[in-house]
């Protein structure tokens, strides 16, 4: 636990060094969005806020006096920070005997043609990517990756931390724009 917070707070420094040396015509970030719909209704989902980086005109002095002090030196329109925050919703446990989310999201494709065939879809489990939706058809041994992503807050389990490591064994994530995160 201690590690992780030396962790995060070196990534902080390093953003933080990075936010000083920059020069204040770079962009701004917009106002956040409104918090978007969560993704499920229950069984854990994610809502989600948005902000873009606004572009601002520079100031041409400054920027020509930069160029002077450093030629290799070029204006950019970045901003420095997050665009996106998600915070997780409706994570109370779905009524009756709803099968895995995972399962739903396979069986969304049943009765679809797949390589000129219909199956009935069921999750596989052990593809090399966690937050691809990977589906094999009922009694068979293949398995096809039918979406490159899963909906946003379907469950995983080897996660990364914020510092791009794998969290601790037994930890539970969500998946988030493809990736699964604590």
């Amino acid at each position: 636990m201690e590690e992780e917070e030396e962790e995060e707070e070196d990534v902080h420094d390093l953003y933080q060094n990075r936010i000083e040396k920059r020069p204040k015509f770079f962009g701004e970030w917009s106002e956040w969005s409104p918090w978007s719909p969560c993704s499920r209704t229950c069984g854990g989902g994610v809502t989600q806020q948005l902000r873009h980086c606004i572009n601002r005109p520079a100031d041409s002095r400054f920027v020509k006096r930069q160029r002077r002090r450093r030629q290799d030196w070029k204006p950019s329109n970045e901003c420095v920070g997050l665009y996106k925050r998600i915070h997780l919703c409706n994570t109370q446990d779905c009524p009756g005997n709803r099968e895995d989310f995972r399962y739903e999201q396979c069986a969304a494709f049943n009765n679809r043609p797949f390589k000129g065939k219909i199956y009935y879809w069921e999750p596989f489990y052990q593809g090399k990517v966690e937050c691809a939706l990977n589906c094999r058809p009922r009694g068979l041994s293949f398995y096809a990756t039918l979406n490159k992503t899963v909906i946003d807050g379907t469950p995983c389990y080897r996660p990364i931390t914020s510092t791009g490591k794998l969290a601790a064994k037994g930890t539970r994530g969500v998946c988030i724009d493809g990736y699964c995160k604590r």
